[in-house]
């Protein structure tokens, strides 16, 4: 267990945020279940009555134990904030309790706990709370802080120190949320794309089997075996006895005959068998799904397009002078009149007065006869074309 635990710790850029943010909370989890342990035997040396060390070690205590069911009831955002508080609290217990350069460094460690979650609101809350707390204990306790034949002032060198720390740790965050939204952004976008490019594929493979009267994949016998089968199997390794899962597999080709939505809306179905059916949609073969997808890119990603550039040239079609261009003058058209636009991948912006034809990258497409033909007859193209 503690070496699949490190192992996932080393391959965090594999995960998915919500998995990186729970691997975080387990990590200061720890740290701070030792620093409590460590808390219990050096209570004594602070200057507190028995029953508030009591009630602050209670407090630790019980923190930690909230924080391990937030854990286990996969309440991650909830169990950070009880980290952090915890900590925070932490700070306070010892930087009232002795007045020395090492309750002046539970500033650093705190804000450390802080920055270490990347979350920008819990940051920019908390830690400017530890931040004016450090200040403040800095200008009432600064002088357990000085040491003999320090420079003039060099409380002020503390105060800059803490507050740079905070503002480096709120820059790179800064930093971190900026680079990590664009990068959702634009995972948000190719996925959008993938998804309709998936859907008009799944859309025509349809139509393809519907023209060749081939069957449904999921009536065919060896498909039907493989599935039970290998969910058997699967199930072995899970359960005492993998013939449980048979029930599952001849609920997911029901849900393929009948359909995903006429077994939702009858109500006299069970909860179990509502919630296991909307959980196999993402594996239904005759519909978009998430197992489509997969299937999708699998098959994509080691397949090299067919399609040269050099055949899209114009030259390279049985066609005379005058009909290239005609074709030329259609594509100027579309071009010039922003027509394109309508197309999200289009990412063109037209100046119809210095915009030229070889500026839209046509070279390749067109042979020099018609790129010369464009560049001697530039103002009649503009003046009968652009309207």
């Amino acid at each position: 267990m503690i070496k699949k635990f490190f192992s996932t710790l080393l391959n965090t850029e594999y995960l998915p945020m919500n998995e990186v943010r729970k691997i975080k909370v387990i990590v200061i989890f720890i740290f701070l279940t030792v620093f409590t342990a460590l808390t219990l035997g050096v209570s004594y040396l602070l200057d507190y009555p028995t029953w508030v060390k009591s009630i602050f070690i209670g407090g630790f205590i019980l923190a930690l134990l909230i924080t391990y069911g937030f854990i286990k009831l996969n309440l991650i955002f909830l169990a950070m904030q009880i980290t952090i508080i915890q900590s925070v609290f932490f700070m306070v217990y010892y930087t009232q309790g002795i007045t020395s350069f090492y309750a002046y460094l539970l500033f650093y460690i705190v804000l450390t706990i802080i920055a270490f979650y990347q979350e920008i609101y819990s940051y920019f809350v908390f830690s400017t709370f530890v931040t004016v707390l450090g200040i403040f204990y800095i200008f009432n306790d600064g002088d357990s802080l000085l040491i003999n034949n320090d420079l003039p002032g060099a409380i002020y060198i503390y105060i800059t120190g803490l507050i740079l720390y905070y503002l480096v740790n709120f820059a790179f965050i800064l930093i971190n949320e900026k680079s990590y939204s664009e990068m959702n952004l634009e995972w948000i976008h190719d996925k959008k794309t993938n998804d309709s490019m998936q859907k008009d594929i799944f859309n025509f493979m349809q139509a393809i089997k519907r023209i060749q009267g081939d069957p449904p994949i999921y009536e065919d016998n060896d498909f039907q075996a493989a599935v039970t089968e290998t969910s058997e199997f699967i199930a072995k390794q899970i359960l005492k006895d993998g013939s449980e899962i048979k029930n599952i597999s001849d609920l997911y080709f029901y849900i393929h005959e009948i359909g995903y939505q006429k077994i939702l809306d009858n109500q006299n179905i069970s909860l179990n068998m509502r919630k296991t059916t909307v959980n196999l949609k993402k594996y239904m073969v005759n519909d978009h799904s998430d197992l489509f997808s997969i299937m999708i890119n699998f098959v994509l990603r080691h397949k090299k397009p067919n399609i040269d550039i050099d055949d899209l040239n114009l030259s390279n079609l049985n066609i005379n002078k005058e009909e290239k261009l005609i074709v030329f003058a259609m594509i100027y058209v579309y071009m010039t009149h922003n027509l394109y636009q309508s197309s999200s991948w289009n990412k063109f912006e037209v100046d119809m007065n210095t915009k030229k034809v070889i500026d839209f990258d046509f070279e390749p497409f067109f042979d020099d006869q018609t790129i010369a033909f464009f560049q001697d007859n530039i103002e009649i193209i503009k003046k009968y074309l652009n309207k």
